[in-house]
């Protein structure tokens, strides 16, 4: 049963429940073993069924006669395929790895319609001398020129958000994940968009998405932080904005102060609740050392 279909899907699963949950976490898990040496998406195809077949040899043996019995149906059988074809991403990061990187080098590339890119580049010179509504001419261009390529899309989408225009910078970002659901780019503009409007729901969205897509990248963890800072979760936003300042440690960048001014926002709201201790206990679990007044 081919299952690399469903899980090429990425953006669209969210965790999905389903019967039997430990039989699926199991198969998944003896699956993640199996494909850990797949370097390609052509190397995970052909592992995958294989490997699947194996795996579910594997945990049946570990079951006693009654649940061999209930996996011996056909229809438990089918049921438990899907299930893992719907949540193995969420067991296995090696297969999200190696899907994502097939599907960057599939979208952030250049154009093959010369008329496209010639338009993008323009756009991309006017963008950069801050001539916004010629940038925006070139850049409609260059879409309809392929419709398909999501550099003009995301650079339209920027050009809108820094003239305000957030409602058509999310559209133009929807039209860009509408083909490329995954794009980083697209996924933390719209979310920056969406706050600015207090959409925060959807902005809340776009950013957990990017904090399962992109675990090592800090901007999902922080504009989650930063949504539920503003809706008033604050436990929430502790554990993101903890994450954040951890990954913005280790990569030395400038916005660890940004990491450490919104916890210390956080902390005063805490405070308030008589909760300000629950920021140093969890910073203590992260490994990071918060000095406590």
């Amino acid at each position: 049963m081919k299952i690399l279909p469903v899980i090429l899907m990425l953006s669209s699963l969210l965790y999905v429940p389903v019967t039997g949950q430990d039989i699926v976490r199991l198969v998944s898990t003896e699956i993640c073993s199996c494909i850990d040496t797949a370097e390609s998406l052509g190397e995970l195809e052909m592992k995958l069924d294989s490997c699947l077949n194996v795996a579910f040899e594997n945990v049946i043996s570990l079951l006693d006669e009654d649940q061999q019995e209930m996996m011996s149906d056909e229809n438990t059988i089918d049921q438990t395929v899907r299930g893992v074809s719907e949540n193995l991403v969420f067991y296995c990061p090696k297969i999200r790895e190696i899907v994502l990187a097939e599907k960057k080098k599939m979208h952030y590339r250049m154009s093959e319609s010369e008329k496209a890119k010639e338009y993008y580049e323009a756009g991309v010179k006017a963008h950069e001398e801050k001539e916004h509504r010629k940038a925006e001419k070139y850049y409609l261009k260059a879409i309809r020129a392929d419709r398909n390529w999501v550099y003009p899309l995301d650079n339209l989408g920027l050009n809108y958000r820094e003239t305000g225009k957030n409602k058509k910078a999310i559209k133009y970002y929807a039209r860009s994940l509408s083909i490329y659901p995954e794009g980083l780019y697209a996924l933390i503009n719209q979310a920056a968009a969406y706050t600015y409007m207090k959409d925060f729901e959807k902005a809340l969205r776009n950013y957990t998405l990017l904090a399962f897509l992109y675990p090592d990248n800090p901007e999902g963890y922080f504009g989650a932080a930063r949504v539920h800072f503003l809706t008033g979760n604050y436990e929430e936003a502790l554990v993101y904005a903890l994450y954040s300042l951890k990954i913005y440690t280790a990569l030395e960048s400038e916005y660890v102060k940004d990491s450490r001014e919104l916890l210390s926002l956080i902390r005063e709201k805490l405070k308030d609740q008589g909760k300000e201790t629950l920021l140093y206990e969890k910073a203590k679990e992260f490994g990071i050392d918060l000095v406590q007044n």
